[in-house]
């Protein structure tokens, strides 16, 4: 048995791979990883919260504006070639709100696994914007798993 207050539970690692899986853009590993995920686990999406919350605050440093989130979603979908349709905007803007606020989403998707999806969409954006390379993006999780550890 993992001892959580030492370091993250099984969960919550394999989630922090599925994460590591797709900023790699390794694919066949993604898949695997999300097919072992359980969305009634009640750990699902802590580990690609966390994660995404880093990565939003790293690419807005200084905080944003509700006007400049909502500039950036909709840049966001309007970069899409297709999904956007999948995607809440208003929703996606509270999402990145609550991580720069480093809180929850004043309203949870009713779906855990539409929000995992809109954050690992978005984490993979924000990491490629910031030109985060391998060495980089294993900080992230390794940062997301320490958030993780202490919480």
């Amino acid at each position: 048995m993992t001892d959580t207050t030492t370091s993250p539970s099984g969960s919550v690692t394999a989630e922090l791979d599925f994460l590591g899986a797709l900023l790699a853009f390794d694919f066949i590993g993604f898949a695997q990883k999300g097919g072992a995920l359980d969305p009634a686990d009640p750990d699902f999406g802590r580990a690609v919260g966390a994660g995404f919350g880093i990565a939003a605050r790293r690419r807005f440093p200084q905080g944003a504006s509700a006007e400049e989130v909502d500039g950036y979603v909709a840049g966001f979908l309007g970069s899409l070639e297709a999904g956007a349709e999948d995607f809440d905007a208003a929703y996606l803007a509270e999402l990145i709100a609550a991580a720069l606020r480093d809180t929850a989403p004043a309203v949870e998707h009713p779906d855990p696994r539409a929000t995992v999806q809109a954050r690992l969409v978005l984490t993979l954006r924000m990491v490629r914007e910031l030109g985060l390379g391998p060495d980089e993006q294993r900080e992230l999780l390794a940062e997301a798993a320490a958030r993780l550890t202490a919480a």
